[in-house]
């Protein structure tokens, strides 16, 4: 009779339902805890895939068997061998330090000399965010360099905590969107009996990012720490401090690599969307999930680099080339009918200067016009149109600008004047650079036109070479060696 009137009692109390209402959602929380995490995935090699996991420190990857598959549309295909392995070093953290202000001196003292080893115990590298809260007080401190962080890390006293999981509500609401997956969260707090809300257990406070609890130990403290994966540090416990540091070290350490080629990369078919779903499982840890898209430029190379494509593509792509390749060999082996093939070319001056004197000719006969040209009988043609737009002069003169007796003049009034190293020659350079016979003028139709005789050193008027016969006009200028010469035409 007394128990049923001490348990009527207790129900009245509430006590009872509150101990009911952890018996039915805590328990069978306690036996699956997300000990693995996803951090990031990369695709940018398709069909290779890279997962970057964190896992708990109790959990080595690559000592676990693993279930992996992908799932695509209403396909599903699981994966076959897989690489697990763990980089050397560590990376910079950025610790989110949550703390609870009470009216307790001692609470305080303790809670800042933790959050100061913490940040002593930082790399300097590391950043660090402070939040303290109250019922009617929220103070936060963001993202500070460690010596930053070692003067503010000093927790301010508070007054009530009647409402501490509406408190932690309130503060996650304000952190979670800058939080991200390699961001290290400790929530310490005071609270003996914490009862998680509804936000808490829908996992609504963060995602793929852990929370850490250091508190008295309870039933709601640890249930908020395996419900986002994190790990939980009772104040009563002796060696609470080693523990947690440890731990971050252990944090900072660089995740788990797990990389594989996707099953589905013999598609090459525009089929869907792209998107790909992932399940990977282990033994000893909750199932994990993510998806990823295939991106469109990496389905079209998987498209053009599928044998399907790529080998009909190329083997025509062949045969292009052999057909233009034998096209240009028969059009090479017909010669244009006049053409000289490369072994009748001539290589040495002497053949060079025979081959000028027949193109140019000793004498430069009567000119005769057809339609579109004038052409002597063994000369160099001339367009006609050029020919007719050449300046007609009725005398010539050259006058020696540089070289020998400057400024002398030399009349063209023969039909033909070779100029030269030749005392045979109308006009005689006395220079060692000059061929005997190096450059001609002819007089046709009153226009005057330079011709090179195949000279070793060149002819050049007006800086330029002269390699074909070229119509004189006023004030033009013919470099023969060192000699500079002006015409004048008038």
């Amino acid at each position: 009779m007394k128990i049923l009137l001490k348990l009527r009692n207790a129900m009245r109390s509430g006590v009872f339902f509150r101990f009911v209402f952890f018996l039915l959602f805590a328990f069978p929380l306690f036996v699956g805890a997300e000990s693995l995490i996803l951090e990031d995935f990369d695709i940018s090699d398709y069909p290779k895939v890279e997962v970057r996991l964190r896992a708990s420190r109790g959990l080595s990857l690559d000592k676990e068997i693993l279930s992996l598959s992908e799932h695509k549309e209403n396909r599903s295909r699981r994966v076959g061998p897989s690489k697990v392995e763990r980089p050397d070093g560590t990376r910079p953290v950025h610790f989110y330090l949550v703390t609870q202000m009470t009216d307790s001196f001692d609470h305080n003292m303790q809670a800042t000399e933790i959050i100061k080893t913490i940040v002593e115990r930082g790399e300097p590298e590391d950043r660090f965010s402070f939040v303290f809260f109250t019922d009617d007080v929220f103070l936060s401190k963001e993202d500070l360099g460690k010596s930053d962080a070692l003067k503010e890390a000093k927790v301010p006293g508070g007054k009530s905590n009647r409402n501490t999981s509406s408190n932690l509500d309130y503060v996650f609401q304000k952190i979670s969107p800058r939080l991200q997956e390699n961001d290290y969260v400790l929530v310490l707090f005071y609270d003996r009996d914490l009862i998680p809300s509804s936000e808490a257990q829908n996992g609504e406070y963060t995602r793929n990012v852990p929370v850490h609890v250091l508190s008295f130990a309870s039933t709601g403290a640890k249930y908020l720490a395996k419900r986002y994966g994190g790990e939980f540090y009772s104040l009563t416990s002796a060696d609470f401090r080693s523990q947690l540091l440890s731990d971050q070290n252990y944090f900072r350490k660089k995740p788990w690599s797990l990389t594989y080629d996707s099953p589905f990369q013999d598609e090459w078919q525009f089929q869907g969307d792209g998107a790909v779903q992932v399940e990977l499982e282990t033994k000893s840890s909750r199932r994990l999930t993510f998806a990823y898209d295939i991106p469109f430029g990496t389905r079209i190379r998987t498209f053009l680099l599928h044998p399907s494509i790529f080998l009909p593509s190329l083997g025509f792509l062949v045969f292009l080339t052999l057909v233009a390749l034998l096209l240009v060999w028969r059009k090479g082996k017909k010669q244009p009918e006049g053409s000289v093939s490369p072994e009748e070319r001539l290589h040495t001056i002497e053949d060079e200067q025979d081959a000028y004197r027949k193109m140019y000719g000793n004498q430069y006969q009567l000119v005769y016009s057809e339609e579109d040209r004038i052409e002597t009988e063994r000369s160099h043609p001339i367009a006609l149109k050029e020919f007719e737009e050449g300046e007609a002069y009725e005398k010539a003169t050259l006058v020696l600008k540089e070289g020998r007796n400057p400024g002398k003049q030399y009349s063209l009034g023969r039909a033909e004047t070779t100029i030269g190293n030749s005392d045979l020659c109308d006009l005689v350079l006395y220079e060692q650079s000059v061929s005997k016979n190096h450059a001609r003028i002819r007089k046709v139709r009153n226009r005057y036109i330079l011709y090179d005789l195949v000279s070793e050193a060149g002819t050049f008027l007006n800086g330029k070479k002269v390699l074909r016969p070229r119509i004189l006009y006023d004030f033009d200028e013919i470099g023969i060696g060192k000699a500079l010469l002006v015409f004048r035409g008038k």
